[in-house]
């Protein structure tokens, strides 16, 4: 890539741009952008990217394939009932920049995989710190974990319901393509279970369209392949960005 094109992307990074005012203003794609940014703090001495997942995390899944992650969950013993969602949030420290380039994820792991995606935007030490409070302020806490960990809870969920025939659409698709780059690509198939007892199931939210998930279920394994509970009959007509507006 021309060396003027990445410094003019470190630049408006620098001086505190979004990744999608960064492509606007550069004519590059946002992945492109992330790349590059990610680049840029790739070099010697970077390390993995920061990652937090909510607290009680693993009481959503199965963690026999990976017994190494199991005491890294701060919740795993509380009472809250269990809701198939964990959040994930990722920031990438840079060595051009005093800002990290902080993304998110919210995760369906019992069925829909991806339910919503936050793109790369930069935010200083003292500005994440509260981004990450209420980020994770509908979950009982939240704990820092290894890369490796987030990842594979991230794409490990995307892989599972897309073997029922589900993805990412829209706005969530193109924020979580950017949000990938950041966390980075898993180096093997997850070895975390994901479903409830052996299988999808569906608990959907405001924003969910029940009737095309349950017949999108039914197509993929039958009426005997799957478990769900619906509720919110009413769906409104937007979906709501994931834990409130950008500043």
């Amino acid at each position: 890539m021309d060396e003027l094109l990445v410094a003019r992307v470190r630049l408006l990074d620098q001086q505190g741009r979004s990744v999608k005012a960064i492509a606007r203003a550069t004519g590059m794609s946002a992945g492109d952008v992330v790349g590059v940014l990610n680049g840029a703090v790739s070099g010697p001495g970077r390390g993995e990217p920061r990652c937090w997942v909510n607290a009680g995390w693993s009481r959503s899944v199965d963690l026999e394939g990976a017994p190494q992650w199991a005491g890294l969950d701060p919740g795993a013993s509380g009472a809250e009932e269990m809701r198939g969602l964990v959040a994930v949030l990722v920031a990438a420290d840079g060595t051009r920049s005093a800002k990290a380039q902080v993304a998110g994820f919210l995760l369906d792991v019992w069925c829909l995989g991806i339910k919503n995606a936050l793109a790369p935007e930069p935010m200083s030490e003292s500005r994440l710190a509260g981004h990450r409070g209420v980020y994770f302020s509908a979950f009982e806490g939240h704990a820092q974990v290894p890369a490796d960990l987030a990842r594979a809870l991230v794409f490990g969920a995307a892989a599972y319901a897309r073997g029922f025939g589900f993805e990412p659409e829209g706005e969530v698709a193109e924020e979580f393509t950017e949000a990938a780059v950041l966390l980075g690509e898993p180096a093997g198939p997850s070895p975390i279970g994901f479903g409830r007892d052996g299988k999808p199931f569906f608990v959907n939210g405001p924003y969910d369209d029940p009737e095309r998930v349950l017949r999108t279920l039914r197509c993929a394994v039958g009426d005997d392949g799957f478990h769900f509970e619906v509720a919110f009959p009413e769906q409104p007509s937007r979906r709501r960005r994931l834990f409130g507006p950008r500043r």
